[in-house]
């Protein structure tokens, strides 16, 4: 498990990038976006995210800015399942 990064204030609300770590890190665990209203939040919904598998042994969560054309939900979290939509994710901001 790693600690989050942060661009906007880690207590205001915001978007989450949560990728569940797997035993076998060579398989990539399930990748999420998450619209959380803090940091402890976004940790709340990485832990239910990942559940209690024997192959889970943790998950990466980030703060990221808010995607353009974002429908997730306070609370809730939307499985990614294209590649590439996870590295634009993944991308630093544009300045």
């Amino acid at each position: 498990m790693t600690s989050p990064t942060s661009a906007p204030s880690a207590g205001d609300e915001g978007y989450w990038t949560i990728q569940i770590v797997n035993q076998d890190r060579s398989q990539v665990g399930g990748r999420y976006i998450c619209q959380a209203l803090n940091d402890r939040q976004a940790q709340s919904i990485a832990l239910r995210l990942a559940g209690s598998g024997r192959t889970v042994v943790g998950y990466d969560y980030h703060r990221i800015d808010k995607p353009l054309g974002s429908t997730v939900a306070m609370g809730q979290s939307q499985a990614i399942d294209s590649p590439g939509a996870w590295a634009a994710l993944q991308a630093p901001p544009v300045i």
